[in-house]
């Protein structure tokens, strides 16, 4: 097997077939996103590996949830900065051969293709596909498949991680992120979504304490964002106002001035609270928590 970080060709031919395999259940907010998409995976064939990042970043800024371009900007970081070896070329001729198909468009050929394997990658493979179908009890049964078929494949407790969380199964997430952190220490989304768990399961300290290392190795605006939140769940309000009117600075979102609002109440800046909450309601009207707040300090202050 070829080492990726020696071998920029056969680095570039990987890519770009991960590029083809990942993007068959994308769903774009817009033609823009879309086009994004086209442009990344231009640059990757052209082996212009950072270029490509910036524009998964720019797609990630329209559509900040959208997990399974979080996850192939995270998997492409790895592989650029050479913290990954183990993704490799497959060898796999079902790979080879749903590639074929997902390039002619034939969806349910990449399928067929792919159970017709029993390598680690096809199987990986497999589990990408049912992952972005949100079919993830299918998706985690094919990635504890490859990584029993390779033990060293540890990509694969990350991807367990992603579909247990969607599963609301933090715990098991955090079981399987702890594998992973293992041996991928400087990896910020692993530890960005292992704080999400955390503070799903109400383990703020930890959660803070994860979050914070994510920040250390990529000092993303998501992440700042999570830290806030995490800070008003443990009721620390004035720092988490402070963290969180510095990213207002920078983007404009209805959560950021949500728990903005959120926090200026709790501190009885009943007039900063109010403006903020607006903010979030003119962004995003449908959300029940802020409107009830809003109506709640709006009452307080006519009193």
């Amino acid at each position: 097997m070829l080492n990726l970080c020696y071998n920029p060709v056969m680095k570039r031919l990987f890519i770009t077939g991960l590029l083809l395999v990942l993007s068959s259940s994308l769903v774009y907010a817009n033609e823009m996103t879309e086009d994004y998409f086209d442009i990344a995976t231009n640059y990757c064939i052209e082996g212009n590996y950072r270029e490509a990042l910036s524009y998964l970043d720019k797609i990630l800024l329209v559509e900040p949830n959208n997990k399974t371009v979080a996850d192939l900007k995270n998997g492409l970081q790895q592989i650029v900065q050479g913290k990954n070896i183990s993704f490799i070329l497959p060898k796999s001729n079902a790979v080879k051969q749903s590639i074929e198909m997902k390039k002619l468009g034939d969806k349910q050929g990449e399928i067929t293709s792919l159970n017709s394997g029993n390598d680690y990658w096809a199987y990986y493979f497999l589990g990408q596909l049912y992952k972005q179908n949100r079919d993830y009890n299918q998706a985690v049964s094919y990635f504890v498949k490859s990584v029993n078929a390779k033990p060293s494949f540890n990509q694969c407790y990350l991807e367990i991680a992603v579909c247990y969380f969607e599963l609301g199964n933090f715990q098991q997430a955090v079981t399987y992120l702890n594998q992973y952190l293992k041996v991928n220490q400087q990896d910020d989304f692993a530890y960005a979504l292992r704080a999400r768990a955390y503070a799903n399961l109400n383990n703020n300290d930890s959660a803070l304490s994860d979050i914070l290392t994510a920040i250390a190795l990529e000092n993303s605006i998501d992440y700042r964002l999570l830290e806030g939140k995490i800070l008003y769940n443990m009721k620390r309000y004035q720092p988490a106002k402070e963290k969180l009117q510095k990213l207002t600075d920078e983007v404009q979102t209805a959560e950021v001035y949500k728990y903005l609002g959120l926090c200026q109440a709790e501190l009885g800046d009943y007039s900063a609270a109010i403006d903020s909450l607006d903010k979030s309601i003119i962004l995003f009207d449908d959300d029940k928590v802020v409107n009830a707040k809003y109506n709640e300090i709006k009452s307080r202050i006519e009193k």
